[in-house]
């Protein structure tokens, strides 16, 4: 073994230490070769494996000026890193000061990580070795402090819907995204608007022209094209979402033109924004077969068969309207994006529907959105037309953390990612499979942080799964003026996960503003589709209504439709209806041991399932009504994550596929009350299902 005489020396001049105390604790200072330099460091937890650590800055002290407070954020590690070739040495020299040292190589060659107790062994194991090795060869495993490289485009500073500095969590969070080094790139996204001036200082670097169709250009599509794909770091103007995307240039028109611009070059653009529709007025519109099929077509075989991708704006139309009035917002092949302000809360504009998926910032709150205008900017665009576009930014960071989503994934991940806005909001409750609901907010808010994070790591969902329950024949009238209105049950059989649910109706009658019309799912999550309000259009011909509403619910059990004719004098007819769900096996999740519940509604018999169990072992069923906590169950061996379980019935033997079910009563004076279900097994124990007694 080759011995270092002065090795001893070495150690004790890296116990050079001394301690200070800070709010009555005791820390550590210590100087450290931390691969940047030689830094003095005021450690928590010396004694840890890691600790806390701010580095003082006597070393940076300006002339005249006072010593610079001490930088805060550092984390320092039980590792000590060594480059060299000598292998040998290194482990004799650790072994010889830490007989317990582990020497393990790096990934790069000729690099290796000493590992030892706590901090402030590493640190004298530094000392130690960095004399044999060599100054710089040897440092301590330290984490610095990571500044976040914000624009500096001059305007950026005005855009608080991508930074709110007044209140933080009043943003789309794109923060969280540009700092895990998404920000759109190889994305392209397609403005479907009155035109866009694609010469704009701030947005021509971006351009797509390969993408593009020639024509007109508007002030509403530059503004709209700035908030997506504004250029980033031309010290011009702010930035867009996703600053590193491209943009192409589309158009609205006649349907069969509006076709074109939705089916053209989808395999270059991945995203179209739609910030424009019907008019908002609180009459229900319809959509063109040729528009409709286009929209089917583009994501059935747009992105090379993963689906285009079309975001549109949820309507501005307030309360008299809803978004589920919309044949374009509310398809099941588009993301309805509707607006809150930057105090978090509902734009006074925003409408409410059961298609809404998500919301993201625009005006009508306090203060408006700085984007692109022609020729120039403007500190005041806003509507839903502001919001859709940030959404399909969000999007697109979304595609640059995960180009392999479809344009389900994409929903997916949105739902599963929004952030609870507004969380006082009246209208907020919980569907079945434990999703926030509201239909002012949809899911809530899109974040990007949170979204760019899952769609990092999502498992793709499977092929799309369809019930369709065939048209059913009614040919009767519609009581007038009834509130009490017609009801019919709809058993389905199949049981898949949901996405989208659909209601097909005809109906014959002059005013149509008349009549309220709404779906139940067996998990008893309502979706609203029409109020009575002053619409006199007539009939409704195979008109489609749209719900996301029961999203990730099982779709077996009994439906309910329901029609009330609410005002006088105008009498119809209901032809015949049609219940349609889409969705998927749940095979995406893999084998997480989860639950499922159905039917939560007071005074009835719910279904209570768990999947993905421990095959052909007992399993237990525990629910909570206080929430979330932590309860040991010694004999399981585990810890449940609610508070004070009270056990759901007697155990189940799951099959050899991991399933069981119970059906529980719900007590008739339960409605409201919120639960949260956890199974458990030896050693095994299922995620956590939050839900709202209906």
């Amino acid at each position: 073994m080759r011995i270092v005489s002065s090795l001893l020396s070495l150690i004790l001049f890296a116990g050079m230490a001394t301690a200070q105390q800070q709010g009555g604790k005791d820390l550590a200072t210590e100087i450290v070769p931390s691969g940047y330099g030689l830094d003095t460091f005021l450690i928590e937890s010396p004694d840890a494996a890691s600790s806390a650590a701010s580095r003082l800055n006597g070393d940076r002290v300006e002339p005249g000026q006072t010593t610079p407070a001490p930088t805060e954020g550092y984390v320092l590690s039980n590792q000590v890193v060594v480059q060299t070739d000598d292998l040998e040495l290194l482990v004799d020299m650790s072994r010889e000061v830490d007989e317990n040292a582990l020497i393990k190589a790096h990934a790069l060659d000729g690099f290796y990580i000493v590992e030892v107790q706590s901090v402030v062994a590493a640190i004298e194991m530094t000392w130690a070795l960095e004399p044999l090795f060599g100054k710089g060869l040897v440092h301590l495993d330290v984490e610095r402090p990571i500044s976040h490289r914000l624009p500096n485009d001059p305007r950026f500073s005005n855009q608080w819907h991508l930074r709110n500095t007044q209140r933080a969590e009043a943003d789309a969070n794109v923060e969280d995204a540009w700092a895990a080094g998404y920000t759109g790139n190889g994305v392209v996204v397609g403005v479907i608007d009155g035109g866009v001036q694609t010469g704009h200082e701030d947005l021509a670097a971006n351009y797509n022209s390969t993408a593009s169709l020639s024509g007109r250009q508007s002030s509403h599509g530059t503004a709209v094209a700035g908030v997506i794909a504004a250029v980033e770091g031309n010290n011009k103007g702010g930035v867009g979402a996703a600053y590193d995307a491209q943009w192409s240039k589309l158009y609205y028109g006649s349907s069969s033109y509006t076709a074109t611009n939705f089916l053209h070059r989808n395999d270059i653009n991945d995203i179209k924004n739609n910030s424009w529709g019907p008019y908002d007025d609180g009459t229900i519109w319809t959509i063109s077969n040729v528009e409709k099929n286009a929209l089917a077509d583009s994501v059935a075989n747009g992105r090379g068969g993963l689906g285009e991708i079309f975001t549109w704006a949820a309507g501005n139309g307030g309360a008299p309207d809803r978004v589920d009035y919309d044949p374009y917002a509310s398809s099941r092949y588009t993301i309805a994006v509707g607006a809150i302000g930057d105090r978090d809360v509902r734009s006074s504009y925003n409408e409410k529907g059961s298609s809404m998926l998500v919301v993201s910032h625009s005006n009508g709150n306090s203060r408006g959105i700085d984007t692109t205008d022609l020729n120039g900017y403007t500190t005041s665009f806003g509507g839903t037309s502001s919001s859709a576009p940030l959404g399909a930014g969000v999007v697109a960071l979304m595609l640059d953390a995960n180009p392999s989503l479809t344009w389900r994934d994409v929903q997916h991940v949105l739902v599963h990612s929004a952030r609870k806005c507004d969380p006082n909001q009246s209208n907020w409750s919980q569907n079945g499979s434990g999703h926030d609901i509201n239909y002012n907010y949809g899911f809530g808010a899109a974040d990007a942080g949170a979204a760019t994070a899952l769609a990092a790591t999502w498992n793709n969902v499977s092929a799309e799964q369809v019930y369709n329950s065939g048209t059913i024949n009614y040919g009767q009238q519609i009581p007038d003026n009834d509130e009490n209105g017609l009801q019919f049950n709809i058993n389905v059989p199949d049981n898949f996960t949901i996405e989208h649910v659909e209601l097909i109706l005809n109906v014959d009658h002059n005013t149509i503003g008349d009549l309220r019309i709404r779906v139940t799912s067996p998990a008893g999550t309502k979706s609203a589709f029409t109020v009575p309000r002053g619409d006199t259009k007539n009939d409704l011909n195979d008109y489609i209504f749209t719900s996301v509403r029961s999203w990730d619910e099982e779709s077996g059990g009994d439906w309910t439709f329901f029609i009330a004719d609410e005002r006088g004098s105008a009498t119809g007819t209901l032809i015949d209806y049609k219940l349609k769900i889409y969705g998927n096996d749940g095979s995406h999740l893999g084998d997480t041991f989860r639950v499922v519940a159905n039917n939560l509604i007071a005074g009835q018999t719910a279904t209570i399932d768990v999947a993905s169990a421990n095959p052909s072992e007992l399993c237990w069923r525990g629910y909570s009504l206080t929430g979330l906590g932590s309860y040991p169950v010694p004999p399981l061996g585990i810890t449940m994550d609610i508070d004070s379980p009270v056990q759901l019935g007697n155990a189940r033997t799951t099959s050899v596929a991991g399933d069981a079910s119970w059906t529980p009563r719900i007590p008739a004076n339960a409605t409201g009350a919120q639960v949260w279900f956890q199974a458990v097994q030896l050693g095994n124990k299922s995620s956590v299902l939050p839900a709202t007694i209906q």
